[in-house]
């Protein structure tokens, strides 16, 4: 039981949300384990929003480094960043599909994992670790 439940986490879920009121809508997310983060995709007029959340964080402008693995290899990125103004949303990339993040998303299709620390200077530094099944299929779905 407790392997099948470690399986249902940290899996990039996509669907349509339709609550008969609003305009229906597109969600891509993939919960860190231990369900302490979010990686979140969010088409906003035609651009892939690429964040994360799950904190409080204290830096403006926190530096993210995140860890790809890709079969054998690791590829390592890092990004300077800016927070939402409630201090739960670090954003990473304003357009995944823009053409200077191009290497970045074609690792992030194939990753089977992935690591993120957000580096704090006045907070404690936040770790995640997500595992990366469907994220092809994820970033495919909000690009329609």
């Amino acid at each position: 039981m407790v392997l099948f439940s470690n399986l249902l986490h940290s899996q990039w879920v996509y669907k349509k949300i339709d609550n008969k009121i609003d305009v229906p809508y597109k969600i891509a997310y993939c919960s860190a384990k231990g369900n302490s983060g979010i990686l979140k995709l969010e088409n906003v007029e035609g651009e892939m929003a690429f964040y994360v959340m799950g904190s409080f964080f204290c830096d403006d402008y926190p530096t993210v480094d995140i860890g790809i693995v890709c079969g054998t290899e690791t590829f390592r990125y890092s990004f300077n960043c800016a927070k939402s103004s409630d201090s739960s949303t670090i954003f990473i990339l304003d357009d995944l599909k823009e053409e200077a993040n191009q290497i970045f998303l074609g690792h992030f299709k194939k990753a089977s994992s992935l690591s993120l620390r957000v580096n704090e200077s006045h907070c404690t530094d936040e770790y995640y670790d997500f595992k990366m099944s469907g994220s092809t299929a994820a970033f495919d779905f909000m690009s329609k």
